[in-house]
C-alpha cells in the first residue's frame, strides 16, 4: 500500500472520531473565535474607526482566521494527540500495522490542519455577512495560505506533546505560546504599537508572518507579492523544523 494510504488512514479514524464529537468540537474551534470576532469588531471597532489603513472590523477579521486556526490545530496536536498517544494508547494499537510513525505524525498533522482551516473558512464567512470582508476572489487566496499555517501550528503542537509529560505540561504551551500569539501578533493591532523588543519577538512566532500574509488579501489592499512570498517561506521552514524535532523526540520515547 503507497505510504500516503496510510497517512489517509489516519486521517480518516480522526474524522470518525471527530463525527462522534462534532457538537463540542464546533463550539470550541468555532464558535469561540466568532464570538471574540464580533466582540472586538463591533465592540473595539465603536471606539478605534481604523487600523493600518482599513476598517478596525476588517483588521480584525484576518487576525481571527488566524487565531481561529492556530487554536484548532495548537488544541488538537496537543490535548487531542496527547490524549491518543499517552492514555487511549491509540497509537501504539496504530503502531502495530504498516504505519510508520513517520506517517502517523503526518496524518495527525493533516487532520489537525482540515480542522483548523474548517474553522478559519467559518470565521471568513462570518466576517463576509457582517461586512468585513470585501467581495471579492481575493479572500479565498487566503485559504491555501492558512492551510500552510494550521500546518505550522498542528507541528508546533507535536513538539509539545513530545516532550509532555503530564496534561499540566500543555500550561506552558499555552500561557507561552498560544497566548502571545493571540495578543502580540497582530491579531487585535498592528505591532509597530507595541515596544521594539515585543515587535521582535512578535516576529519569531510564525503567527505574525500568516497574519501579514493574508491581511492584504482579506482586505483586498495592494499586495506586496515577495513580501507575502518570504512570510510562507517563514512558515514552510518553520513547520519542517518542528515536524523534525517533534519526530525525533517522539521517535527517542516511542522506541528506544
Amino acid at each position: 500500500m503507497p505510504e500516503s494510504a496510510y497517512v489517509l488512514a489516519v486521517y480518516h479514524r480522526q474524522f470518525v472520531v471527530f463525527k462522534k464529537l462534532i457538537g463540542s468540537s464546533l463550539v470550541s474551534n468555532v464558535a469561540n473565535p466568532i464570538l471574540f470576532l464580533f466582540a472586538f469588531g463591533f465592540g473595539m471597532g465603536s471606539f478605534i474607526d481604523t487600523m493600518s489603513g482599513m476598517s478596525y472590523l476588517t483588521f480584525v477579521v484576518a487576525g481571527m482566521i488566524a487565531y481561529s486556526a492556530a487554536f484548532a490545530a495548537s488544541f488538537e496536536t496537543t490535548i487531542g494527540s496527547f490524549t491518543r498517544y499517552f492514555m487511549q494508547k491509540n497509537w501504539d494499537a496504530v503502531l502495530s500495522t504498516p504505519v510508520t510513525l513517520f506517517e502517523l505524525l503526518l496524518g495527525e498533522v493533516f487532520w489537525a490542519s482540515a480542522k483548523a482551516l474548517f474553522s478559519a473558512v467559518c470565521v471568513l464567512i462570518v466576517g463576509w455577512i457582517w461586512g468585513g470582508v470585501p467581495l471579492s476572489f481575493l479572500p479565498l487566496v487566503t485559504l491555501p495560505i492558512v492551510f500552510l499555517g494550521s500546518i505550522c501550528f498542528a507541528c508546533a503542537g507535536l513538539v509539545a506533546t513530545a516532550y509532555a509529560k503530564g496534561y499540566e505540561f500543555f500550561a506552558y504551551f499555552f500561557t507561552f505560546w498560544v497566548t502571545p500569539m493571540f495578543v502580540f501578533c497582530g491579531v487585535f493591532f498592528d505591532i509597530s504599537r507595541f515596544p521594539e523588543i515585543i515587535q521582535y519577538l512578535a516576529w519569531f512566532f510564525p503567527m505574525t508572518h500568516l497574519v501579514a500574509a493574508i491581511r492584504p488579501l482579506t482586505a483586498v489592499t495592494p499586495l506586496d507579492g515577495a513580501a507575502i512570498a518570504l512570510h510562507i517561506c517563514y512558515i514552510i521552514v518553520f513547520s519542517a523544523a518542528s515536524f523534525w524535532i517533534a519526530y525525533r523526540r517522539l521517535h527517542q520515547r516511542l522506541y528506544d
